[in-house]
């Protein structure tokens, strides 16, 4: 940016006074390094060419009950942007477990913990700094800021561009004098510099006078931080800090540079400034029309990044000034477009490609490259959970992170590496050996002053956190084939993890080995022994490091293999299910826990208990549980591949009930709590990047069928028929390689797009993809196969659902998902597409049934016939029909009956029997007979 032009006899240049103020800086650029300047890609701000609404969602109105607000991040800075456009918000509704303490839009760094006593009794959690992005507008006694009343607020437009991670807001402020002003906001966290934030402010007036623009760091924003002398040179806005209990320095910094069209007074500290607070405010004369640019360059730094890091935060600014907002913009947009090269396409779906690129956008704002501090369940955009690393990193983010953006998942991985020093002190303090990952963990991992869950005591029971871990470090050596990575970080983990294994678990009298006193993922049950899911990723976990050491030349004790192969994962045979532990008897679980053995742990068995247990478990989960358990459902379902449609119900409840908002942010539940039975659970958590990673992974691991192996990848694609445009996954990377994957109708394309050829393992056996020459793979259609059953995936609509119960379920070939109207009097509409002969109408209903129910047929969609099915749901007559419409009226106020199966077709000669049987489990669940009719008791259906 070129000196500024002088527009008023006796002015000082504000942006000048204070580069020759604060330029000397020391300190070198920490980001990558900047390409020259350019315009703004398509799709960001001011950019050329149409903007596709999924890349861009926006909000018109201001909801003061929403606060799903927009949010800025580059994986090592975040900052929620409130409705305004800029500066500090709280509301008055609480967060969950464990702070309960209202929601406001708060500013983070990766990695940045403190502690205090009064605080979750003095365990760690992420701090908040002060929030840089406040730009208020004063005209005459009022001024414009993130508190001013929406009445004063006209023409709102706020926009989160995708593209280019900038939050950009338009509107018209009418201040209380009746001076009206436009005003446009920007807001980026730059993502080629870490270190840095920027937001411009343009304001039109549309009168004659005098305006200040104060340039705020706003301490009401602060959490777990105190004051501290700042060192080194003044002359920029600058707040320095220090957080409580782990004394970790930071600074804020801001430079504010005016555009040339302002001809202002120097910069000036303003009166009053609160703790951990900065002002400097500028006065400015202003014409009816013109347009007036401020723009605010940020660093931030710290002590865990800075030696100094005064100086670093302010150099920082000073560095982002001297480049100027156009070029900060266009190399925003390069390096945004360069992360976007990889990804999901639904093609033909916008709702669902906007759910899809939003939730994409969550977890790439708070990872990068090069970091080793993870991801919190909602990342950099909340406290929610404290801030606090889980289970929630390495098997909800990591695998769709693994997928298209290897580098970034590395982060997960490498915080288990740097924090293994606790985890080694965590199991010498329990008595273990090996290493022991604390439940939840924030700077160090340390057990004691890290983890919060004592109550019931999963800081030590949910153990399976470290069969987690080494299933993410052995997976990210399988899709990166980075030996040296394996080596030198990897297999400190993974034998840490095997020696704690091989200690915890104990031998039993038939020489078989259990695990007692544990937690699964299913928090409602606890202390349990032989958690299914536990033991098999420990055995996984074993046979990893078996594995690693095979490749390093390294010894692996014989008794990793031995514990491995005979550690018990409970099996009733009787029911071909796997038990979620020993002893468990059909109860109520919060989340996904034994249907994750399928995936991701790819446990063998066969057909008929993959199918089972799915089913058997699926209808047991709460529906009020966290968002990720769906997604599980969706993968499980795609691989089974029973006849029907069930993967796509799974898919749709793993994202339609969560997503809130103009900007499709995640809630953690589709209510006002995760957990309708956990006394602990609180309001959701939001963003809940735990969720929205899981439901990411139902498109390459479900749809696409893709696992890594060390020769190649596995990949088993198929489609439900809702997705009939296909789905790409754009950018896989596997070895160095990318591809990318085209499901199709019918068939699947493979594009190799870098790299040699690899081998890909298919329907058809292992062949090679090479560059130039595609692969093509059959994809399964499990709707298509053989049925006399008219409305099976046939489109369905209903006037009601609840969230998560939607209509789909009801012909979705899968008795275990149910349409469940709000209403307490709904119908449910069935396309069976073309008008076919119907003699048989059969109803299935969950174990709440309707007062009353009614039945019609139509072969127009306007004209009605009501039917009335008899035994086995035979009709009187057969009717011609295209439409089949159930219309069910609630026997109680409080609980909706559920129709788990409609059926519609040709009466057989004899009793008619599904294309698909009852699972052995329902014969002892409480439900229905296939008809629908008689009561199914004692294991045996009993006849009237």
């Amino acid at each position: 940016m070129g000196p500024l032009t002088r527009r008023a006899a006796g002015a000082v240049p504000l942006a000048l006074a204070l580069a020759l103020t604060v330029c000397a800086v020391p300190g070198g650029h920490r980001g990558t390094p900047r390409t020259a300047t350019a315009p703004p890609a398509a799709g960001c701000p001011d950019g050329d060419g149409a903007v596709d609404p999924s890349w861009a969602p926006t909000a018109t109105r201001i909801d003061p009950a929403d606060s799903y607000h927009a949010f800025v991040g580059n994986g090592y800075l975040g900052q929620r942007v409130p409705p305004l456009g800029a500066g500090y918000w709280a509301g008055t509704a609480r967060t969950g477990w464990p702070l309960f303490t209202p929601r406001y839009d708060g500013s983070f760094v990766a990695g940045l913990y403190a502690r205090e006593k009064s605080v979750t009794s003095g365990r760690q959690v992420i701090a908040a700094l002060p929030t840089w992005t406040p730009l208020t507008v004063g005209v005459g006694a009022d001024t414009f800021s993130s508190g001013t009343p929406a009445g004063r607020v006209s023409g709102y437009r706020q926009t989160l561009w995708l593209r280019c991670g900038l939050v950009r807001t338009s509107l018209t402020w009418t201040a209380s004098d009746g001076r009206v002003t436009g005003l446009v906001l920007d807001v980026l966290a730059d993502r080629a510099d870490p270190h840095v934030g920027a937001v411009r402010l343009r304001m039109t007036p549309r009168w004659n006078g005098e305006s200040t623009v104060t340039d705020l760091i706003d301490g009401r924003g602060a959490r777990m931080l105190r004051p501290r002398p700042a060192a080194g040179p003044g002359g920029a806005n600058r707040v320095s800090f220090r957080t409580l209990g782990t004394g970790v320095a930071g600074s804020v910094v801001s430079v504010l540079r005016p555009g040339p069209e302002v001809a202002a007074r120097p910069v000036r500290p303003a009166d009053g400034a609160a703790p951990l607070t900065g002002r400097r405010a500028v006065t400015f004369p202003v014409r009816a029309g013109r347009t007036y640019t401020f723009t605010k360059y940020v660093g931030v730094d710290t002590a865990l990044t800075a030696p100094d890091p005064d100086a670093g935060a302010r150099a920082a600014a000073v560095r982002a000034a001297r480049l100027g907002w156009p070029a900060l913009l266009a190399e925003q947009a390069r390096r945004w477009a360069r992360l976007w090269r990889s990804g999901v396409e639904v093609p033909g779906r916008p709702e669902l490609t906007g759910w899809v690129r939003a939730s994409e956008y969550g977890l790439l704002s708070s990872l990068r490259a090069g970091a080793a501090d993870s991801v919190a369940p909602t990342g950099l955009t909340s406290d929610n959970y404290a801030g606090l690393v889980f289970w929630d990193a390495e098997t909800w983010m990591f695998p769709s992170l693994l997928a298209f953006h290897p580098r970034l998942a590395r982060s997960v991985v490498e915080y288990r590496y740097r924090t293994r020093k606790a985890a080694r002190a965590n199991a010498r303090r329990l008595g273990y050996r090996g290493l022991f990952y604390s439940w939840e963990s924030g700077s160090s991992g340390d057990l004691r002053t890290e983890c919060q869950s004592w109550q019931p005591p999963h800081c030590v029971t949910q153990i399976h956190l470290q069969s987690d871990i080494a299933l993410a470090v052995w997976q990210y050596y399988l899709a990166t084939g980075d030996l040296g990575w394996l080596r030198g970080h990897g297999w400190p983990v993974l034998s840490g993890v095997a020696r704690f294994w091989a200690g915890r678990a104990t031998r039993d009298p038939d020489g078989g080995y259990s695990v007692r006193n544990v937690a699964g993922p299913d928090e409602y049950s606890n202390g349990v022994t032989d958690g299914a899911f536990t033991n098999a990723g420990a055995a996984t976990a074993l046979r990893a490091a078996v594995r690693a050491a095979r490749l390093l030349g390294r010894p692996a004790p014989a008794a990793w293999t031995r514990i491995a192969d005979r550690l018990r994962v409970p099996f009733d045979r009787s029911r071909d299910i796997f038990e979620q532990y020993a002893g468990y008897h059909g109860s109520l679980i919060k989340q996904a826990d034994t249907v994750m053995l399928l995936y991701p742990l790819n446990w063998p068995m066969p057909p008929g208990a993959a199918r089972a247990t799915l089913a058997y478990y699926a209808a047991r989960t709460d529906p009020d549980g966290p968002a990720m358990t769906d997604s599980v459902h969706a993968v499980d379902a795609a691989v089974v591949g029973a006849p029907g449609c069930a993967t796509y119900t799974y898919l749709r409840r793993s994202v339609e009930p969560f997503v809130r908002g103009p900007f499709d942010e995640f809630s953690e539940a589709r209510g006002a709590k995760a957990g309708a039975a956990d006394p602990l659970a609180g309001a959701p958590a939001q963003d809940f990047l735990t969720g929205a990673g899981g439901f990411l992974q139902t498109f390459p691991a479900g749809l696409g069928g893709l696992r890594w192996q060390a020769d190649g990848v596995r990949l088993d694609p198929s489609l439900p028929p809702q997705l009939a445009d296909g789905v790409v996954l754009r950018g896989l990377r596997w070895r160095g390689r990318a591809f990318d994957v085209a499901i199709g109708a019918h068939t699947t394309t493979v594009r190799l797009t870098g790299g040699g050829p690899m081998t890909v393992y298919g329907p058809q056996g292992a062949q090679v993809v090479s560059a130039g020459v595609p692969l093509v793979l059959k994809t399964r259609r499990p709707d298509l196969a053989p049925t006399d059953d008219a409305a099976r995936c046939r489109p369905a609509s209903a006037d009601s659902e609840q969230p998560g119960r939607y209509a789909d379920a009801a012909v979705d070939g899968s008795p275990e998902t149910a349409w469940v109207p709000a209403a307490p009097r709904a119908t449910l509409t069935v396309d069976l597409g073309r008008t076919v002969p119907v003699s048989r109408i059969t109803t299935r209903w969950t174990a709440v049934r309707p007062a009353s129910s009614t039945v019609a047929l139509s072969p127009d969609g306007t004209h009605w016939r009501p039917v009335s099915p008899g035994a086995g749901g035979r009709l009187p007559v057969t009717w011609p029909a295209r439409f089949v419409r159930v219309t069910v009226r609630a026997a109680d106020a409080h609980e909706r009956p559920g129709l788990a199966e409609l059926t519609a077709g040709q009466a057989a000669s004899g009793p008619w029997r599904r294309t698909t049987p009852v699972p052995r489990w329902a014969r002892t669940a409480g439900v229905l007979s296939a008809e629908g009719r008689t009561p199914v008791t004692a294991g045996r259906v009993a006849r009237r």
